[in-house]
């Protein structure tokens, strides 16, 4: 594995990220681009750099609802509470405020409760809400309403543990995943690829990650920001799980993959990253 070379004048992590992006800034003559932006990332505390990621997401040039939906369905609750308040102080405002301006529709029907809602965390699973709440998914989907209050309520509030009970009696009942269900509808098509992003983040997200990588790297002219944001958010997480996912579903290394289309420090840091931890 290649040896990352960092340059000597790069200070330590810290914990303040508003002193760290001016820190960075003073660099900019010794280190710019990609690698500025992934050590810049991969330094900053998990809070504070979704916290940044989030706001980046909202704003007009850079808006990415997949970004939100990652960071809202990914981390625990706890982590929630951290990363909503590390955007309160640092930005001075909540983030359902830059939700609601920068989004509209349906979408912002989905996502303002998806990053306001704290979900309960523990594995107890109610066999009938189950059944009944699959029964109404079902009949949603059915009557192209998955905008419907009751539908967006169950993706966004139940469990994890609650709301896999409800797609797993969703698909033993109705003979198909509820995500092969949601199929294009011309004006909602934007809207139903969140929603089936969603469900997969809530319930396989290494699968979703996956998806995000094989993008970015397959894409022609590789996608930097999302390489880059899905190495340094999940390396101390679940990147041993993507990278077995990758590897199944492509047949080669994330690694590999990753050695093939960025050069330099970059790379450098990206490889040293897929190894963390043993991910």
């Amino acid at each position: 594995m290649a040896t990352l070379t960092v340059p000597s004048v790069v200070p330590s992590p810290v914990e303040d990220a508003e002193q760290l992006r001016k820190a960075f800034e003073a660099l900019d003559s010794e280190i710019s681009g990609d690698f500025q932006r992934a050590l810049l990332l991969w330094t900053m505390e998990p809070a504070e750099r979704d916290a940044y990621l989030a706001y980046e997401s909202t704003k007009r040039f850079t808006s990415n609802q997949w970004v939100l939906v990652e960071i809202a369905t990914t981390r625990s609750t706890h982590e929630l509470i951290l990363v909503r308040k590390a955007y309160h102080d640092r930005y001075k405002k909540c983030i359902e405020e830059d939700v609601a301006h920068h989004t509209h529709g349906d979408i912002r029907k989905l996502l303002l409760p998806l990053v306001s809602t704290l979900r309960y965390e523990g594995d107890e699973v109610n066999t009938t809400l189950a059944k009944a709440e699959a029964k109404i998914l079902r009949e949603k989907v059915t009557d192209n309403a998955c905008n419907d209050d009751d539908f967006i309520r169950i993706l966004c509030t139940r469990s994890k543990a609650q709301l896999n009970a409800t797609l797993n009696h969703y698909n033993n009942s109705y003979g198909n995943s509820i995500s092969k269900d949601l199929k294009a509808d011309g004006s909602k098509d934007e809207y139903l690829k969140l929603l089936r992003a969603v469900i997969t983040c809530l319930t396989t997200p290494e699968k979703y990650f996956e998806k995000v990588l094989r993008q970015a790297i397959n894409k022609v002219g590789t996608d930097e920001w999302a390489l880059t944001r899905v190495i340094t958010t999940r390396a101390e997480v679940d990147l041993c799980r993507i990278k077995e996912e990758y590897h199944r579903r492509n047949s080669v290394p994330l690694a590999t993959a990753i050695a093939k289309d960025t050069s330099g420090d970059y790379e450098k840091l990206l490889i040293e990253l897929t190894g963390h931890g043993n991910a």
